[in-house]
């Protein structure tokens, strides 16, 4: 399989032991559908990454924005708190 959507469903059906990302399993986390293990291999890891001009560091347009993406893209996102719960 090479979709994260059919990862999860094959898992759900019985089809073993997978990964799939934490966005896509928690929704079967939450029902009890999935079991997360080996949870304390996980490896955190930040894909949003902001690069501005230094010349721009101090304009309150960019302070704003990337204030604006803490906002909407928390250090722990919530379907991670969903999978991860238990640990």
């Amino acid at each position: 399989m090479d979709t994260s959507d059919g990862v999860a469903a094959v898992l759900v059906a019985g089809g073993g032991v997978g990964i799939s990302p934490t966005y896509i399993a928690a929704p079967y986390v939450k029902r009890g559908e999935l079991v997360p293990i080996l949870a304390a291999f996980a490896v955190d890891r930040s894909s949003m990454i902001a690069l501005w001009p230094e010349s721009r560091r101090a304009n309150p347009n960019v302070k704003a924005f990337l204030t604006f993406l803490d906002e909407v893209f928390p250090a722990r996102p919530p379907w991670d708190e969903v999978v991860f719960a238990g640990q």
